[in-house]
């Protein structure tokens, strides 16, 4: 039990920086047929009203070498010199595509490292593999999920494993399918076995103990008494309500921008809701992360512009 609740001292992301450019609102909002937790966020603005965007993506890249390398696998106190090596095997890892208008960006990593950034900062489940570091081809995207995490559960006394899911689509509702789609083939196709595996395998930190008391609730591909299945859901979209038509302060801005999403909350909700009614997979626990974006293909090149 004692090495079970030591998996959560290994969060790498600070709090603190998810709130240098990101909020949250207040809510009631449920879902009906399935143990769902929804979390609405949105992009902070700067002194000038500009959706944070292009500040979120430079953040994710400072956070590429504990995304992108276990820690296992690097110094536990990194020097300047180090540092600069492991950026540069980071950012190998990733695919830089070459953009243009005509051929946007249509790969899933900035959204996989948002998640991963909102998984340790909100949820305060550490990431446990690093899949980008176990890719045979950078070309290439990682197959299965887009990132495992695990958490010990002090109220229920469980560890909850959470596999990611990261859609960023112009609408909100191609993502909500998009996402429940693939969690259906996840459990369909039975991939969370060779996920299950790869923890066994693959566990990111030097620390065989811990590694011990959580793969002791894996049995033979699947979760055993003292485990439970949650999928962590990141649905970006476009979302025109950011426009500053009309050159309000920030403050004033900020604060009628929440107003309006607060508002949207129950109907984003019943979408979901709605979506779910045709899902198979009930035994399931969800963590919903609905994000707008001015342009999530403008939060694409930026990302990779921060890579470059």
């Amino acid at each position: 039990m004692v090495k079970l609740k030591d998996i959560n001292k290994f969060i790498a992301v600070d709090l603190e920086d998810y709130k240098q450019c990101l909020d949250s609102v207040e809510h009631t909002q449920t879902i009906k047929g399935l143990n769902t937790k929804l979390r609405f966020h949105h992009l902070k603005f700067d002194g000038n009203g500009r959706p944070m965007s292009k500040a979120l993506a430079e953040l994710l890249y400072q956070y590429i070498i504990h995304y992108c390398i276990a820690a296992k696998n690097r110094p536990s106190a990194i020097t300047a010199k180090e540092s600069a090596q492991l950026i540069k095997e980071a950012r190998k890892l990733f695919r830089h595509p070459d953009i243009t208008d005509d051929s946007p960006d249509k790969t899933g990593e900035a959204g996989e490292a948002l998640l991963f950034f909102l998984m340790e900062s909100i949820i305060q489940a550490p990431q446990i593999v690093s899949k980008m570091e176990l890719k045979t081809n950078r070309k290439l995207e990682a197959n299965g999920s887009d990132g495992i995490h695990a958490r010990w559960n002090e109220e229920d006394e469980i560890v909850d494993f959470y596999f990611g899911e990261s859609k960023l689509y112009q609408k909100i509702d191609d993502a909500i399918t998009s996402a429940l789609k693939s969690i259906e083939s996840f459990h369909a196709d039975e991939i969370y076995k060779h996920e299950f595996t790869m923890i066994t395998k693959h566990f990111k930190y030097a620390d065989p103990e811990v590694q011990k008391a959580v793969t002791e609730h894996i049995k033979l591909g699947e979760p055993g008494p003292g485990a439970r299945v949650n999928h962590a859901c990141l649905i970006g979209y476009n979302w025109e309500a950011y426009d500053n038509k009309n050159n309000k302060s920030s403050r004033e801005l900020a604060q009628e921008f929440k107003e309006k999403l607060t508002h949207e909350t129950p109907t984003i909700a019943a979408q979901l809701d709605k979506r779910l009614e045709g899902f198979s997979r009930k035994h399931l626990c969800l963590e919903v992360f609905f994000i707008p974006f001015p342009s999530v293909q403008n939060f694409r090149n930026e990302f990779n512009e921060a890579l470059d």
